[in-house]
């Protein structure tokens, strides 16, 4: 192939390339153009303008070519300045907003939302479903669909079902599995008052995310849910029984006022036991028994056996941890005038959490220990009742 072959090659592929080149950016430019209309028009024009002094001036010299163009380029300068601009000040707001970059398509619920709150639940539900024909994954458009159907339209079947549709799909998290199943526990005894139906709610958290937070917190519900009785009370008022008044009190030589009845401490102490042998993880139980245990019958051996299995229990919270720790430390001072133990007690939260929030405040209480201990009361000591040997040792299940 001879040189003047090579050369129309390399002019045509270079031609082509160009071409393809330029017919890509335009396409560019023709898709995120909010007036392609217009673009193309003023690309007509410009190649127009470029043309016009060839037409006009078919034999011009080469040396004139600039001052016969001056007039057209000043025409397309013109028209093209206010589009040359706008993609200057876009590079620089660009870096700011996002420029042109296409927002994720999404869900809007604003106005079904609105519906709702004017009392027109039946609207709001068919604005909320037609979103979820869009977004059938969407977990905040299966929830406000479901809160709509069982807060507002008293259907919690309906809302049971779209929760159950939304958990046996692709699009499930363990996290809105939970949320979905808390909330159904939540409307079975708002709603239905059926504590049996939201306790089986509960327990399918336990069953399917064993040994997590999410079985925990599911456990600190279970152990507090009302019976029927209680939510049938709920909506009535609560009727008190007042009994006929002594007479002639401020008369009497040395009365001092009512005397409120003292509390059954066996009873209470008997009741929290039976509360935990059925539900070993009732964290808020196992606290209040050990402050009984050390407060009003002085066993702090008692006290200490319970908060360390609350301490141990796992799942849970540095926060409720370290809160745990804080009472041990106040027990020993108050209950067991242990100043070494106190001190031991708030070493380990500092030890067990260096360097974080938490073992600041520790840090600086044992710097005050010996005053702690100086201003501390012990109550009266309170006998403990026959359970005390087998249930008072009760330990928890983790």
């Amino acid at each position: 192939m001879n040189p003047s072959t090579w050369r129309t090659v390399l002019y045509l592929g270079t031609l082509v390339l160009v071409a393809a080149g330029g017919c890509f950016l335009a396409w560019q430019c023709l898709s995120k153009s909010r007036e392609p209309g217009s673009l193309i028009f003023k690309w007509i024009i410009s190649a127009g303008l470029l043309g016009l002094p060839f037409l006009i001036f078919p034999h011009v010299p080469r040396s004139w070519i600039l001052v016969v163009w001056i007039l057209p380029a000043t025409a397309i300068g013109m028209m093209w300045v206010p589009s040359i601009g706008a993609m200057l000040a876009s590079l620089i707001t660009g870096s700011m907003d996002g420029g042109d970059v296409p927002m994720d398509a999404q869900a809007f619920y604003s106005v079904a939302e609105t519906k709702r709150r004017n009392g027109h639940p039946q609207e709001a539900v068919a604005l909320v479903r037609k979103e979820l024909e869009k977004f059938p994954a969407d977990f905040a458009g299966v929830m406000l669909l479901a809160s709509i159907l069982a807060e507002d339209l008293k259907d919690l079947p309906g809302a049971q079902l779209a929760l159950e549709r939304w958990m046996e799909g692709p699009a499930v998290t363990p996290q809105g599995k939970v949320s979905a199943l808390t909330a159904l526990a939540d409307w079975h005894l708002q709603c239905a008052q059926d504590p049996e139906a939201a306790r089986l709610a509960l327990e399918r958290i336990g069953k399917e995310f064993p040994n997590t937070p999410f079985s925990h917190q599911a456990a600190q519900r279970l152990a507090h849910l009302p019976t029927v009785e209680h939510l049938m009370a709920a909506g009535k008022p609560t009727l008190v029984n007042l009994r006929p008044g002594e007479k002639d009190l401020g008369l009497r030589q040395g009365y001092a006022g009512p005397v409120a009845p003292s509390p059954d401490l066996d009873a209470l102490a008997e009741e929290y036991v039976k509360q935990l042998e059925k539900y070993p993880a009732d964290v808020a139980t196992r606290e209040k028994l050990a402050v009984l245990y050390a407060e009003h019958f002085h066993r702090l051996d008692l006290a200490v056996d319970q908060l360390e299995q609350l301490i141990a229990f796992p799942n849970e919270t540095p926060r409720h941890v370290v809160g745990w720790l804080n009472l041990l430390a106040d027990l020993q001072i108050r209950v067991g005038k242990d100043l070494a133990g106190a001190e031991a007690t708030l070493r380990r939260v500092i030890e067990e959490f260096p360097n974080s929030a938490l073992a600041e405040p520790a840090i600086a209480r044992l710097a005050s220990l010996q005053g702690e201990m100086k201003g501390s009361h012990i109550a009266p000591l309170k006998t403990m009742g026959r359970y005390e040997k087998n249930l008072g040792l009760k330990k928890a299940k983790g």
